[in-house]
């Protein structure tokens, strides 16, 4: 039996680097070297999981001053207890955030590597077979929606490229480009490929897309098939019948209708279609509005 590592320069190693830019790598497979770069140093300062809170709105607590007597002014007391509530208020948003960010670090790793094929060594409690599709596994198993999980898939090899270079959370619209790159320059070494999103990073000044590609069309990088994210579904087929579903029901959407809808009703269809808009739009890479 012929394994990966056999087929080097063969039709099979081929149709393997051809899954990756499609998002449908075979199972167990790192092609592009992700996991062997190396991985980012570790932030200065304490463990986010250390048990005594560090944080600024921790740092408060040691100077609060005493609780006013019973007797004092109402709104001295009220402003007080309100002074707690907002402390801890805070200091539990940061400890979430921080939280985040260490379960990214430590775990995006092993969920990248889980993602190639071998969550389909586990069965569905759901289902009671195999799971096939590596979005039900996490939600299932790890309670991660898809689209945190399609993040953490597509936004962990880059991060991990850019190192010490690399910002507290990138963008959906910078993720395809330096991906691309990655790709692109890093199909013979994953280290070329990392030092060319680095590369990227640094000559672009604002390191908004719209800067990142200009930098990228610049150096002759520019790879459209690279850009492509891994995609969590089971493929093109249920892609395009979720298409061929939302514009059948937007063919049901009546402009001259709508505006005959009561003030209440057209606010609370707005309300429930905007967050699909603003998704379209995020995608299509669009301003607000529709209009490049």
């Amino acid at each position: 039996m012929t394994t990966n590592a056999d087929t080097t320069g063969t039709e099979a190693e081929k149709g393997e680097l051809e899954g990756v830019f499609t998002g449908n790598a075979p199972a167990n497979d790192d092609p592009w070297g992700f996991l062997k770069l190396p991985k980012p140093a570790a932030p200065a300062g304490p463990d986010p999981a250390a048990t005594e809170p560090t944080t600024a709105a921790a740092a408060v607590e040691s100077r609060e001053p005493a609780e006013p007597p019973a007797d004092a002014p109402k709104a001295e007391r009220l402003a007080y207890f309100e002074g707690i509530v907002h402390r801890e208020r805070e200091l539990f948003k940061e400890t979430v955030a921080a939280a985040d960010r260490r379960f990214v670090e430590r775990a995006s790793g092993p969920l990248f590597a889980i993602s190639r094929g071998l969550y389909r060594e586990l069965v569905s409690d759901a289902t009671g077979k195999p799971y096939t599709r590596f979005q039900d596994y996490l939600a299932e198993r790890w309670g991660i929606s898809r689209a945190h999980g399609y993040r953490i898939l597509n936004e962990y090899p880059v991060m991990t490229a850019l190192g010490d270079l690399a910002p507290e959370k990138l963008t959906t619209r910078q993720v395809p480009k330096l991906l691309g790159v990655l790709r692109s320059r890093g199909k013979d070494d994953p280290k070329a490929g990392a030092e060319a999103v680095r590369t990227v990073w640094r000559e672009s000044p604002d390191k908004s897309p719209a800067a990142l590609q200009a930098t990228i069309d610049r150096l002759g990088w520019g790879d459209p098939e690279a850009e492509k994210l891994y995609d969590l579904s089971d493929g093109e087929k249920e892609r395009l019948a979720l298409v061929d579903r939302w514009a059948k029901a937007a063919k049901a959407l009546d402009p001259a209708k709508a505006r005959q809808l009561r003030d209440k009703d057209a606010r609370r269809l707005l309300e429930q279609l905007k967050p699909f808009v603003e998704a379209l739009e995020e995608v299509a890479q669009l301003p607000a509005g529709g209009k490049k």
